[in-house]
């Protein structure tokens, strides 16, 4: 409600988005969300003010909070604002943008406990630069090795309807391709919390992503949460990555935070860094 604790808030991390759309300040960082009335977005006023960073949130409510973003369909869960974003900001985005949910504590924030500030405050953005994709979980399980195969759904999933079924033609609209351009398997960490460059955004046209925000709205393979989950089995697809891409537990936690070692068994790693050749 207007002068409730959440409306002042809620106001405030406006004012910081609009800041940086009118060029007052320079932010490197966004961070992009779906926020309904009943979160508590008091942490995130309080992390971007820490750290500098541009708050993009949109409302998932019917009738939205003055000075919120609003996406032209809410089905898929974060999925339609995670692609208004970049649709409404393709051209003055952020040099990273972060696409995470609104509640403070997710419980696969898996490094420095559940809270998502922490997480945020210990990534590695040369990761970001030299990879283009990076999901903020590194634990593999779930979603790894595999977690969908679209050309070979189970009876029980026929059976049953469930977009399992349906994957091979959801994968041929969503990336506009040919049957046989669907892959066998697909596998990736979960869970629809990851970092993105702003070169990798880039890599592919606005039309792709209004392509895809159009099938979010509109398809009739599944319902709201199939939408959600289809979309994020396929994110790192998206953004450029192999259709199966599990990195190493290690590995990734030394890429994305800096976490390298030595490992019990002695071994040193080294992160990953931008190749300038």
């Amino acid at each position: 409600r207007p002068g409730g604790p959440r409306h002042a808030i809620v106001q405030e991390l406006v004012g910081l988005r609009k800041a940086y759309t009118s060029l007052a300040v320079n932010s490197s960082v966004g961070l992009v969300l779906a926020s309904q009335r009943s979160d508590d977005l008091t942490w995130l006023l309080a992390y971007c003010k820490e750290a500098g960073s541009t708050p993009f949130i949109y409302t998932t409510e019917k009738t939205p909070e003055p000075g919120l973003l609003v996406s032209p369909t809410r089905r898929g869960r974060e999925s339609p604002a995670y692609l208004s974003y970049i649709i409404d900001f393709y051209d003055n985005l952020p040099d990273y943008s972060l696409f995470i949910h609104a509640y403070p504590e997710q419980w696969h924030n898996d490094l420095f406990g559940p809270w998502t500030q922490n997480t945020l405050r210990n990534i590695r953005y040369e990761s970001v630069d030299a990879l283009g994709y990076v999901n903020l979980r590194c634990q593999l399980n779930p979603g790894c090795p595999a977690s969908v195969y679209p050309l070979s759904p189970t009876q029980s999933d026929i059976d049953a309807h469930d977009i399992r079924a349906y994957f091979a033609d959801a994968y041929q609209e969503i990336f506009d391709v040919p049957i046989e351009k669907v892959p066998g398997e697909i596998g990736n960490v979960c869970c629809g919390q990851f970092a993105v460059s702003r070169e990798r955004i880039l890599a592919r046209p606005k039309e792709d992503y209004q392509r895809i925000l159009n099938w979010a709205a509109m398809t009739e393979l599944t319902n709201d949460y199939g939408v959600g989950w289809v979309l994020e089995k396929v994110w790192h697809i998206i953004f450029g990555m192999s259709t199966v891409y599990c990195p190493r537990f290690e590995q990734c936690r030394c890429d994305t935070y800096g976490w390298c070692g030595p490992l019990p068994s002695g071994e040193i790693l080294h992160p990953v860094k931008k190749d300038e050749s």
